[in-house]
């Protein structure tokens, strides 16, 4: 297969030649194997990394060593095998009853301890399930490395029901020969039994939240989130955007509006920015508030025709440039408040109150209070000019 490093691929469904091999692929496929190549696999040689260090004592195994123990029966006496990675890829565990498939799966390594990740293996059941985040079959001569062309897999993503964060992977796999239809059903089941034990270690409201989340993310495309003070349940669009500290963001924004001390406002300040707030409902648990639901737009495309809300074309520099909520932090601080004391006036966290004042210092170009002060005592002789 030769590449020149392009993106550019037929759009559409149906079926392709792979020039070089004259055969038939699915589009998903042919994706996948321009993902490898630009990951720099080489189909010739299979190269996966091993790290010893295995997660046993991990919620997943925790969750899936009962079910695994289970399966164990129905295994015995086929020429299949199952393996549970973690998200990275990382196998976990491996059964295989069949003396001679487990020689084999050894010899590709297949086995606790590597990686089979997409960008390390190429094309592989696993590691494109994982890469694509949703069930995936490969069989034989769709591996990208030759060597695995001998296998046929199914794959099965493992998320976890209180956060929506992907956690790992179930793999069938056994010899192309012996595969057959039904092995992404049965993975897909032992997906699902591992589903249930850690759906079984949340609380009753975690389980509310997730079950509205997963409504109301059939009906958007929009970056999604449902949000409590424990937990943060993300749909794809959502994740691609949002960064470490954003579940503590949008949570105190929740409870500042639910709490009646801020209207429904049109925007929400996370670490990317500004996002634009286009659909809010709160969820309850017989009366009692346990977290909301928030149909969102990132900073990139907060303008947008037709949008409920939006906070305009800000500058990103300058006394413009602030939100809201920066602008009166600023304000309180200048005044002499320390973190702690302006976060009490404005129902924050000390926490946030700091993430925002950061903000401040950045968009105003300067680095300490006293000089945030001067331009506050500045602004204010002018009128409030930007």
């Amino acid at each position: 297969m030769e590449s020149n490093g392009s993106a550019d691929l037929p759009r559409g469904g149906g079926l392709y030649i792979i020039e070089d091999m004259g055969l038939p692929m699915r589009e998903e496929i042919v994706v996948s194997w321009f993902r490898s190549v630009r990951s720099g696999v080489r189909a010739d040689r299979l190269e996966v990394p091993y790290d010893a260090d295995v997660d046993e004592e991990g919620r997943l195994a925790w969750a899936a060593g009962p079910v695994l123990e289970g399966i164990a029966d129905e295994l015995a006496g086929t020429t299949n095998a199952l393996v549970l990675t973690d998200a990275s890829s990382h196998v976990l565990v491996r059964q295989a009853p069949d003396r001679i498939l487990r020689s084999w799966l050894d010899r590709i390594q297949l086995a606790p301890g590597f990686r089979y990740g997409e960008n390390q293996a190429g094309t592989n059941a696993i590691g494109t399930a994982l890469a694509v985040q949703r069930p995936f079959v490969v069989d034989a001569g769709e591996h990208f490395a030759e060597v695995l062309s001998t296998m046929a897999c199914a794959a099965v993503p493992i998320t976890d029901p209180r956060t929506g964060v992907l956690l790992g992977a179930v793999d069938l796999s056994c010899r192309a020969e012996h595969a057959s239809p039904l092995m992404l059903p049965f993975a897909r089941r032992v997906a699902w039994e591992i589903g249930q034990r850690l759906l079984e270690d949340t609380s009753a409201a975690t389980r509310l939240l997730r079950e509205h989340f997963v409504r109301a993310r059939r009906r958007t495309k929009d970056p999604l989130v449902s949000v409590s003070g424990e937990t943060l349940f993300a749909n794809a669009a959502a994740t691609r955007e949002l960064q470490p500290g954003d579940h503590q963001l949008l949570w105190e924004w929740v409870a500042r509006t639910v709490a009646g001390h801020q209207p429904v406002a049109g925007e929400v300040v996370l670490g990317g920015g500004a996002w634009t707030v286009r659909g809010f409902e709160p969820v309850q648990d017989g009366g009692a508030f346990v977290g909301a639901c928030l149909r969102l737009a990132p900073p990139s495309s907060a303008v947008m025709a037709g949008a409920p809300f939006g906070p305009g074309d800000r500058p990103r520099f300058g006394w413009a440039s602030l939100t809201a909520t920066e602008l009166s932090i600023a304000e309180l601080v200048a005044e002499g408040m320390t973190n702690r004391e302006v976060a009490a006036k404005l129902y924050l966290s000390p926490h946030t109150v700091g993430f925002h004042l950061r903000q401040v210092f950045r968009k105003l170009e300067i680095s300490s209070r006293v000089e945030l002060t001067r331009l506050v005592v500045e602004r204010r002789a002018d009128g409030g000019a930007s």
